[in-house]
């Protein structure tokens, strides 16, 4: 399948850009492994990484084709949106003057796709170093500067939920679900791959990916993010769905697969039994936990929706509305959520929006759509929208061409669908957890569209890195 990729000139045209991706693919790596573990590392190797991109480019003949790429004319089109919005927002608040402008440069991370594709050269081997770093950095990062296994089992006695080294609970549990997914998609090629392994080393390997997936499993279950829940049951229906229909249609009938998707289906139903029989009981409360307050929304009257977790929700959504409807277009800035959520009246049983936010510490909406709204308006949703259009079709033309492999189509699809489901409930694209996720997965979707593309345009040379 990938022998139809073209070459790749514009990683190999000269000395230049050879090194540039040399060193750019390492710095990549680690950029993805360190995140969790130390962020003053992580943040030192992203700042390498922007530079080499664009010396790269810069040494090309073909450059002006390489900055013509859609996600640089979005980002032109993102960063004048900023003129506008951040100048009326410093003056509105002036006291979260550096906190807007620290804001906007975390919701523009958004385009690091862009030299995170380019080093990925559109090469299926980078794209999984590049996953897989962020995979072991984050369980790594969960396992030594998280909670202690002793503390780990007495939050699970007591119904605590652990952050794990995240910034809280509802980020490890969705990176443990992001986890999850990808190893679900990935399984049979890395079996199928470490089958060529020495024996010894063959068995550790299979063995360190099952320690991971058990790992992100019980992290998943006790960290209790229902969203996160909710997301991994929507994406294994949906896999199980897609699979059901091709075995149907006939295009899976070697027994050998058949075989092998019967002893998944087992496993899995094995975890989930084992799972409902240590957690079954804090699962259900979890879940069941608010079910009075869902009721009351569903009445329609916010007057009578008491402060909870869905409650305060549903009540910063309805403010949120309030004040799209108020600045539509340019929003209010990147950071001013802070304060118009603190100086909200609107009432809550017998207190304020505002003053709940205050006493809990809760900072923003808790929806990636709305914060975005609120920041930048209609104007700003649209760029993350076409942005989103943009990578996404780049993805499915790859995927038509043959150039993208089956199994990294079904998990960009998949995370896809898990992403969107728990940004409804959170806004993890305004924090670290989005940068990280959507820079590997959004390169990864659209790192192969870009290599046809500028392909087209540079004359190769031979180099082995990169066949």
């Amino acid at each position: 399948m990938i022998a139809s990729l073209p070459p790749v000139p514009a990683w190999n045209h000269n000395a230049a850009t050879r090194w540039c991706h040399r060193i750019g693919v390492v710095a990549l790596l680690l950029y993805m492994f360190t995140w969790v573990l130390n962020l003053e590392v992580t943040r030192a190797f992203e700042s390498l990484l922007v530079p080499l991109y664009l010396v790269a480019l810069l040494s090309q003949p073909g450059r002006a084709r390489a900055f013509s790429d859609p996600l640089w004319i979005l980002l032109a089109l993102w960063l004048a949106l900023q003129l506008v919005t951040l100048p009326a927002a410093i003056q509105m608040f002036p006291e979260y003057a550096r906190d807007e402008v620290r804001s906007m440069r975390q919701l523009s991370k958004v385009f690091m796709i862009l030299p995170i594709a380019w080093f990925m050269a559109g090469n299926p081997r980078i794209a999984l170093w590049t996953l897989t770093a962020l995979i072991l950095g984050m369980v790594l990062g969960a396992i030594f500067t998280g909670q202690d296994m002793e503390t780990l089992l007495r939050f699970v006695q007591e119904g605590k939920r652990p952050t794990l080294g995240f910034k809280n609970w509802q980020h490890a549990g969705v990176c443990a679900g992001g986890i999850l997914i990808a190893q679900a998609c990935f399984v049979w090629r890395f079996f199928q791959e470490s089958a060529g392994y020495q024996l010894v080393l063959k068995w550790l390997a299979r063995l360190g990916f099952a320690a991971v997936a058990l790992l992100s499993l019980f992290a998943w279950a006790i960290t209790m993010t229902r969203a996160s829940w909710l997301g991994v049951i929507v994406v294994a229906l949906l896999a199980m769905a897609g699979l059901v229909v091709m075995i149907l249609r006939g295009h899976i009938q070697s027994r050998r697969m058949l075989r092998q998707i019967l002893l998944s289906s087992i496993v899995l139903a094995v975890l989930a039994v084992t799972l409902g029989a240590l957690y079954g009981d804090q699962v259900a409360a979890r879940v069941f936990k608010e079910h009075d307050v869902i009721l009351e929304v569903l009445q329609g009257d916010l007057r009578n929706v008491p402060f909870s977790s869905i409650g305060f929700r549903i009540h910063a959504w309805h403010y949120g509305l309030q004040l799209v409807a108020e600045q539509p277009w340019f929003g209010w800035g990147p950071k001013s959520h802070i304060p118009l959520l603190l100086q909200s009246t609107n009432p809550v049983g017998d207190t304020t929006l505002g003053a709940i936010a205050d006493t809990y510490n809760l900072r923003h909406f808790h929806n990636s759509m709305m914060s975005l709204l609120i920041a930048n308006g209609v104007l700003g949703l649209a760029v993350w929208i076409a942005l989103t259009i943009t990578v996404g079709l780049s993805a499915w033309k790859s995927w038509r061409r043959g150039d993208m492999p089956n199994d990294m189509a079904v998990f960009v699809a998949l995370f896809f669908v898990f992403w969107f489901i728990v940004n409804l409930f959170e806004s993890y694209v305004n924090y670290r957890t989005g940068v990280y996720w959507i820079g590997a997965v959004g390169g990864m979707a659209y790192t192969f569209g870009m290599r046809r593309r500028l392909a087209r345009h540079i004359q190769p040379s031979s180099d082995s890195l990169y066949r």
